[in-house]
């Protein structure tokens, strides 16, 4: 069963970071936002993950509890799985 947005990704982000990025333009709570393929914040295609995905993996996001490894491989088989929703 693939990995999805809304299932397995959405739920580890906390309303704090949440709030904490959508001053930044970062949606973490929208899966168009982060599911969009059009977006690239320098990457070839689905920007907008691959950007958040870049700042968790290097542990500077979220600021006071970088993720595990295991979710950040969560995230990475999602990416993998083709972005779903």
């Amino acid at each position: 069963m693939p990995v999805t947005y809304a299932n397995d990704i959405a739920p580890k982000f906390r309303p704090q970071d949440i709030a904490c990025m959508d001053p930044r333009g970062i949606d973490l709570d929208s899966a168009d936002f982060m599911c969009d393929p059009t977006a690239t914040f320098g990457f070839a295609d689905h920007g907008n993950a691959q950007h958040v995905y870049a700042r968790l993996s290097d542990g500077s996001m979220p600021p006071d509890a970088p993720w595990p490894g295991d979710w950040l491989a969560t995230y990475q088989s999602w990416m993998t799985d083709g972005f779903q929703r």
